[in-house]
């Protein structure tokens, strides 16, 4: 009990540092794109902060397996170079006796990884589509500052000199079509405008004109004003406009379905929990140092496992999502190749044979 205690509070301190690191990355690197889009218009800076926790929370089933892996790879490493295992087997306790308290952690860290893949990532991809849906305007979406842009619903062109930081507009060019009349709205600056109490939504233009009709003819008028306000239809967050992707269909509803695509989706979900119990063991034995073959070169052949299972796995997912090959077999075949990998390597390890070594070296 007390190797298993020392194992959980090592594995647990080490994996959360890891995984740490690796949202760090992942959050700067997704702030900055959202940024980006923001910047651009797709959506509103606001609401920047809430797309990012909902695209963590879409993607933490498919890093957490990374992170795990690489935790317990660094834990059991740790205890190599100490001589821990050394010692611990000179008392009895072999490699077997160490794997149970591994694969008792692993399941717990599986049940939270389950959970977020089976339900709370399709719900954030879901919400995350929602809102990016809800937040774009039919006017100010996907604007580039300098070109002109035409709107979503194609009945008008766009034209912005820049976007400042708080989202207000500068020298805006409009041209659109309304009640079969064309009309241009020229404005200094504008601001996009919701009503608290209706929800309407709006584009106020400031201290601009309004060209209405055909230069020449008696009907074109040019009008001044101080505040326009452009009604923005607002787009309904409904199936028909969304299109759901494979990832944000709830899981009951794939199991439901016979298509090949949500076989797929279903069995790649699965795959995330499923896959720490094949790597638990492959990272208990990637973790055997010795004083010839250096420390690095078993971390190299961890990694190098890891992603062939990773690739292997989106090339079967990929495959039975086109109906390329056949469900029964679907995923499983990778899960079963790397199973037995890593049940060889293990027993071969506890047997205390050199198969590794003359794998990787001398």
């Amino acid at each position: 009990m007390i190797v298993h205690k020392a194992f959980y509070r090592e594995a647990t301190q080490t994996t959360l540092l890891v995984t740490l690191t690796f949202l760090t990355l992942y959050l700067v690197v997704s702030l900055v794109k959202l940024l980006s889009e923001a910047a651009s218009g797709e959506f509103p800076v606001h609401v920047v902060f809430l797309l990012l926790g909902l695209e963590l929370l879409k993607n933490l089933a498919m890093i957490l397996p990374l992170t795990v892996f690489i935790g317990v790879l660094l834990t059991m490493a740790r205890w190599y170079r100490d001589s821990e295992v050394t010692v611990l087997a000179a008392c009895g306790v072999g490699l077997g006796r160490l794997l149970r308290p591994m694969l008792t952690w692993t399941a717990a860290v599986a049940a939270l990884v389950a959970a977020i893949a089976f339900y709370l990532a399709p719900l954030a991809a879901l919400l995350l589509h929602r809102i990016k849906v809800e937040n774009t305007s039919a006017y100010t979406a996907g604007i580039v500052p300098g070109r002109f842009n035409p709107t979503r619903d194609g009945s008008a062109i766009f034209y912005v000199g820049r976007i400042g930081a708080s989202g207000r507009l500068y020298n805006i060019f409009v041209s659109r079509t309304q009640f079969g009349k064309g009309g241009v709205l020229i404005a200094k600056r504008g601001y996009e405008y919701k009503n608290r109490r209706t929800g309407a939504r709006f584009l106020v233009l400031l201290n601009g004109r309004r060209y209405q009709g055909i230069p020449g003819r008696a009907n074109y008028r040019i009008l001044r004003y101080q505040t326009y306000a452009l009604r923005i239809k607002r787009r309904p967050y409904t199936a028909a406009t969304t299109g759901l992707t494979r990832d944000e269909i709830p899981t009951l509803r794939l199991l439901r379905s016979a298509s090949p695509r949500a076989i797929a989706e279903w069995q790649w979900r699965l795959a995330q929990p499923l896959s720490l119990f094949v790597l638990a063991p492959l990272a208990l034995v990637f973790a055997h140092t010795d004083a010839r073959r250096g420390a690095f070169a078993p971390l190299f052949a961890a990694v190098l496992a890891y992603f062939a299972y990773a690739n292997l796995l989106s090339i079967a997912h990929a495959l039975l999502a086109r109906g390329q090959e056949p469900a029964w077999l679907g995923l499983w075949w990778v899960h079963g190749l790397f199973a037995l990998l890593a049940f060889t390597l293990f027993s071969r390890r506890a047997a205390g044979k050199t198969l590794i070594p003359r794998l990787l070296g001398p």
